[in-house]
């Protein structure tokens, strides 16, 4: 199938699914813009609510993109952020309170991850909206949730990867427990999140009511494990690293070329008899040592040396070539200098460029679900601080 016929029924002016969706979000740092960016990316008009002066904390990290003021030259709240528009409210005083109930009434989403009990001392809680606004689906995002013993705990997308298993299991078996490399419990639960308020609209659509939805991080990294507490609880086993392999097959890991890393995970007897013919060892398709998944796993350290001996006289794009023309699943281990450089990427829009009113033409990651008829994009970079001030209430 080509893009053409992909889209030969989209229409042209869509700004995607969720066009007409009214979101507002009073959030900070990650997880909650992240939701709201979801929505956005999806076409529903988000309207993110700042604190006067400082803003969303996420303007002050690096990296910083040049040439730009200093509000708007985080390389990932520009990221998060985009496809929406920005007003400054003061939650401290009763206008900004007041105006943020205004925009309630016709909003059919809020999003918020200030810490458990913040907005009902505001008076923007869900009970609060709920009066002006009966049937809001309201979602609040925190690390532990809004009820719990642990739930007054202030915590990050790091205390998530802690808590929720998922540091545990990722690193070396000899080396500690290792976060991944990006906040990730903060990206899941992000799109947790979303996914929560669209199941509250739907539900809203049939019954004319809306509902409090509570998103907590840690909740969402162990929606993720796997296996990790029934292999506990049930089989008496507990999950331990193992680096990039795999618990039950083998070869699974990365191996050195010429050039930088490729990752393979060989996953049945058909796949590894190809391999052994590709690499001039035929034999061991019919090695009781390496005939068997089992018998792979067993003796992993001795099919990993064989496979790394071939890749290391190779390039990257010889080995995955190769091995991909055989439906052998491996890939090049891309960085992102890399990525940003890949025609795929580029064809299907997940390398995309956009105007920022100050910093100039951005590159951004674009919107991973495709719709033939509702296309979504990334519209607009994100917004200035109070940069739509104008557009809404006083």
């Amino acid at each position: 199938m080509t893009k053409e016929e992909f889209y030969r029924e989209a229409n042209a002016t869509s700004l995607g699914p969720l066009e007409g969706i009214i979101v507002l979000e009073a959030c900070t740092t990650y997880a909650g813009p992240v939701a709201a960016a979801e929505l956005a990316d999806l076409g529903a008009e988000v309207i993110k609510c700042e604190l006067p002066v400082t803003g969303d904390v996420c303007r002050l990290f690096g990296p910083r993109v040049p040439n730009a003021p200093a509000q708007d030259c985080s390389a990932p709240f520009l990221s998060i952020n985009r496809n929406k528009k920005a007003i400054t409210l003061n939650f401290h005083l009763l206008r900004g309170q007041e105006i943020f109930r205004q925009l309630a009434r016709r909003a059919d989403v809020i999003l918020q991850n200030f810490r458990p009990g913040a907005l009902d001392k505001w008076h923007i809680g869900y009970e609060d909206i709920r009066a002006v606004k009966p049937d809001i689906v309201y979602v609040s995002i925190s690390c532990l949730g809004q009820w719990g013993p642990l739930s007054y705990k202030v915590g990050y997308d790091t205390d998530a990867q802690a808590m929720g298993g998922i540091m545990s299991i990722t690193g070396q078996a000899e080396g500690p427990p290792t976060k991944t490399g990006h906040a990730s419990v903060d990206y899941l639960t992000g799109v947790k999140a979303a996914q929560a308020a669209l199941a509250a609209l739907v539900r809203r659509l049939r019954t004319g009511e809306g509902q409090h939805v509570d998103v907590a991080m840690v909740d969402c990294a162990l929606g993720v494990t796997e296996g990790g507490i029934m292999q506990a609880a049930q089989c008496g086993e507990v999950w331990q690293r193992k680096g990039n392999r795999h618990p039950a097959s083998a070869p699974c890991n990365s191996f050195l070329c010429k050039d930088g890393y490729v990752m393979l995970a060989v996953a049945h007897d058909k796949q590894w008899a190809s391999l052994c013919r590709i690499i001039g060892r035929e034999e061991l398709g019919h090695d009781p040592r390496t005939a068997t998944v089992a018998a792979r796993k067993e003796h992993e350290a001795f099919v990993e040396q064989l496979v790394a001996e071939w890749t290391s006289q190779r390039t990257k794009q010889e080995v995955v070539s190769t091995l991909n023309a055989a439906s052998i699943a491996i890939s090049p281990v891309l960085d992102f200098g890399e990525i940003v450089q890949e025609p795929h990427f580029r064809e299907r829009e997940m390398v995309c460029d956009v105007e920022h009113p100050t910093a100039g033409a951005l590159t951004h990651y674009g919107v991973a679900p495709k719709f033939a008829k509702t296309p979504a994009h990334v519209r607009t970079a994100a917004p200035m601080l109070g940069q739509h001030n104008r557009l809404y209430p006083k």
